[in-house]
């Protein structure tokens, strides 16, 4: 047992010498703290901006790359036929679609090596446009979507700047930054992908149009300081973007070009740039990322770059730009007046005092990081080197209670929504709030004849293999686990923005969940137990997100139709013996990154109108041409069933299960099918309702 002794023993024997030591020491010890608190305070900080600009700026070019190749992959799936005009109007609205999900791109088409070009555009009024070039034509028909209004003007394709650049390289990649015509002015950059034909030849280039200007948006609304810059420049110096000022000007000819750093509006810019080029010479030369302090007219700045480079060739540099006198003149003010209270203290007391302080220094500092990490409600960890000290010896017995204590509760309790109160200082109270989500449901198919077959020790070591599994793939997507009920699990990804990147989190959750389970099917068929299956549900959707109950006890919860639609999707499966269903918004924001096969058009209680509900296959880069076809060949057969065409409706569907004979969603719509052949359904909507055909497992 580890020998303690009492403080005010240890402050007896203490010697009075030690005062003179101790100041000095002190002094030393605040003024090299507070100047590298400072430095490690900005660094910190710009690192963090310059993080979040490349972020926000590779988002936008990835979306614009990701639009370019899905529009290559059509091409040469052999989706599309270009020989169709059905097809090409396929292909045209995919484009349209691209637009309206992204308001930053302006074009999206594709050009043939035969001159043929078809995209779509965004007007500078915001209109959406359809653009058809024919072959041999040196004009494009721009067509206003809603309107018949068309309008034609001179275009050639294999002379289109884009164009070149591709069929020059031969590979993949951006033109420069240029400026866009319109009002009002702003840059903008194009992405292109080569489209290969059969002998290695170009057969066509796929084209995506961003405007930059959401980057200028986005650096205006970040925070440094009261005079802080923040800038976007290409490799030659120019201004792609600023929180200060304008990226373009009008030069001599009174025509407005894009702007060097060093010719802004912005004097602090201008010279701090000013001074960088001198000293490290021309953008090009710097060293990858870095920071300086540089003298400037408006005196001393901290200078902070760092790269913004696309897998596509587009190469930026994101500057910072935070002048000294915002970052010091409060610390040093708050330092010295600190330090001289601080002083007079350690003067004012009994010099045995601060030599007692040498021996509480390790045990007090570890409680003090301990306290700090429970106060952030992180519990893991070891405990320290125990004190000899008896009060301290206490409090690290006491708080190692407590950590444990919480490592216990975070198992009933999200630990993200408790951090997040502790972090705020809040107390947990009813409330709600709106919010978007994806909302996620899982259940056991025929848990019920499962639990009746198995005795009571192998059903819950069954079930928490079940649930340990799936439970990991939530909280590996930073899913929260809302709640266990009986084997069914119900889980939810809040948005932060805009839904985009929860959802794909909620379907990589689920996919990976059905592969897990498939791999503990083969250990628990080698043991003689149950084959669990799992039916999977998403939406996402708008909904009341927050705590529910008592003052005394409460819930952390979603509510709403968004999170009942979820539970009902996961009912679907029964019926179409499917593992994982979908909404029509999951898929439409998946789109680019999940293969979903649209399965049928029906009403579920508590929507006011039908929709489409879709499978969740597996990831794009996963697809196979089979899967591919039967997407295609169920669409198709699912388009003559919503025309009321039921007779050839349920050829086209026997059609499919004779292509695909495992396939039972075809199966599932060929018998409805013929019986609404020998009985049509009144006032037909092309919606079903499954209200009564959902019933648990």
């Amino acid at each position: 047992m580890t020998r303690t002794l009492s403080i005010r023993t240890v402050l007896t024997v203490l010697m009075v010498g030690e005062v003179i030591a101790a100041i000095s020491l002190t002094a030393w010890l605040w003024y090299g703290n507070g100047q590298a608190s400072v430095k490690k305070l900005t660094e910190d900080r710009c690192l963090e901006i310059s993080l979040r600009i490349e972020d926000q700026i590779l988002h936008l070019l990835t979306t614009a790359t990701n639009t370019a190749k899905t529009q290559k992959e059509l091409v040469n799936s052999g989706i599309i036929d270009l020989s169709s005009e059905d097809s090409i109007q396929q292909l045209l609205d995919h484009q349209l679609r691209h637009l309206k999900m992204n308001r930053w791109l302006t074009t999206v088409g594709i050009g043939f090596s035969n001159g043929t070009f078809y995209g779509a555009q965004r007007d500078p009024d915001g209109q959406l446009q359809e653009l058809r070039s024919p072959a041999g034509e040196d004009v494009l028909v721009e067509k206003t979507v809603g309107d018949d209004f068309t309008k034609t003007s001179d275009f050639k394709l294999l002379t289109r700047p884009w164009y070149l650049k591709a069929t020059e390289t031969h590979r993949s990649g951006w033109t420069g930054i240029y400026k866009f015509s319109g009002s009002p002015p702003q840059l903008g950059a194009s992405v292109f992908e080569i489209i290969q034909g059969p002998d290695d030849s170009i057969s066509g280039v796929a084209l995506c149009d961003i405007t930059l200007g959401p980057i200028d948006q986005f650096l205006r609304l970040l925070k440094t300081t009261e005079n802080g810059r923040t800038l976007v420049v290409s490799k030659d110096g120019k201004l792609v973007a600023t929180s200060r000022g304008h990226s373009l000007g009008i030069n001599e000819a009174g025509e407005e070009e894009q702007l060097r750093a060093t010719e802004c509006g912005d004097a602090l810019i201008q010279d701090t740039f000013s001074m960088l080029e001198t000293e490290l010479g021309k953008v090009n030369t710097w060293p990858l990322r870095g920071s300086r302090e540089v003298n400037t007219l408006s005196g001393k700045v901290f200078t902070a770059w760092s790269p913004v480079k696309d897998e596509g060739g587009l190469d930026l540099v994101s500057l910072i730009v935070i002048p000294q006198v915002d970052l010091v003149t409060d610390i040093l003010q708050r330092t010295r007046t600190t330090g001289l209270v601080f002083l007079a203290m350690i003067l004012a007391t009994l010099p045995i005092v601060w030599r007692t302080a040498a021996g509480i220094t390790r045990p007090v500092r570890e409680l003090n990081n301990g306290m700090q990490k429970i106060a952030r409600f992180e519990i893991e960890g070891n405990p320290g080197k125990p004190s000899r000290l008896t009060e301290l010896h206490q409090m690290q017995q006491r708080m190692e209670r407590m950590r444990l204590a919480l490592k216990s509760f975070e198992k009933y309790v999200p630990s993200r929504v408790v951090r997040d109160l502790v972090q705020k200082d809040q107390v947990a109270q009813p409330g709600m709030a709106e919010a978007t989500a994806c909302v996620y449901f899982s259940d056991v198919v025929g848990f019920t004849g499962i639990a009746e077959q198995l005795p009571p020790e192998q059903l819950v070591s069954l079930g928490g293999e079940y649930m340990e599994a799936m439970s990991q793939q939530i909280h590996k997507q930073e899913g929260v686990l809302d709640k266990f009920i009986g084997d069914s699990i119900m889980a939810f990804w809040i948005a932060q923005v805009d839904g985009t990147r929860v959802t794909s989190r909620a379907c990589i959750a689920a996919l990976e969940s059905q592969r897990c389970l498939a791999q503990l099917r083969e250990n628990w068929a080698s043991r003689s137990l149950p084959q669990l299956r799992a039916r999977i549900g998403l939406h996402t959707g708008p909904l009341l997100v927050g705590n529910m109950g008592s003052s005394t006890r409460l819930n952390y919860t979603v509510i709403g139709d968004s999170v009942n639609l979820a539970s009902r999707l996961e009912g679907l499966n029964r019926i179409y013996s499917t593992e994982i269903i979908v909404s029509e918004e999951v898929a439409n924001i998946v789109a680019d990154e999940m293969h979903c096969r649209i399965l049928d058009h029906v009403a579920v209680k508590g929507r006011r109108q039908g929709g489409s509900i879709y499978q969740l296959v597996c990831e794009k880069n996963l697809v196979t041409s089979q899967q591919l076809e039967l997407a295609r060949l169920h669409q198709g057969a699912l388009a003559w069933y919503k025309d009321g065409e039921f007779a050839r409706a349920a050829q086209e569907f026997e059609s499919v299960c004779t292509r695909f004979p495992d396939d039972q969603p075809a199966k599932v719509l060929a018998l409805r099918c013929l019986e609404y052949t020998k009985a049509p359904p009144d006032n037909w909507s092309g919606f079903i309702s499954l209200d009564l055909s959902i019933q648990r497992g």
